[in-house]
């Protein structure tokens, strides 16, 4: 369950980025304005990305899939 977990967030985390990101490419640098709020989901997403880092998502997942190892137990898992 851990993993699946681990790897749903993952990909969410990619796909929410990936999104965000090119929502910026299409309207252009105006979108940035606070008046258009855009900014606002790319902000929320980078900030819930950092207080439970992805990275350690995708290393126990390698790690299961690898290693057959579960993940350890962390303040990150």
């Amino acid at each position: 369950m851990p993993i699946a977990v681990s790897a749903a967030k993952a990909l969410a985390t990619r796909v929410g980025i990936d999104i965000t990101n090119r929502i910026f490419e299409v309207t252009g640098t105006r979108a940035t304005a606070t008046k258009y709020g855009f900014d606002r989901y790319w902000r929320d997403l980078r900030t819930f990305t950092l207080h439970d880092p992805v990275d350690y998502k995708l290393r126990a997942i390698g790690d299961w899939v690898l290693n057959d190892q579960l993940p350890v137990i962390t303040q990150y898992s």
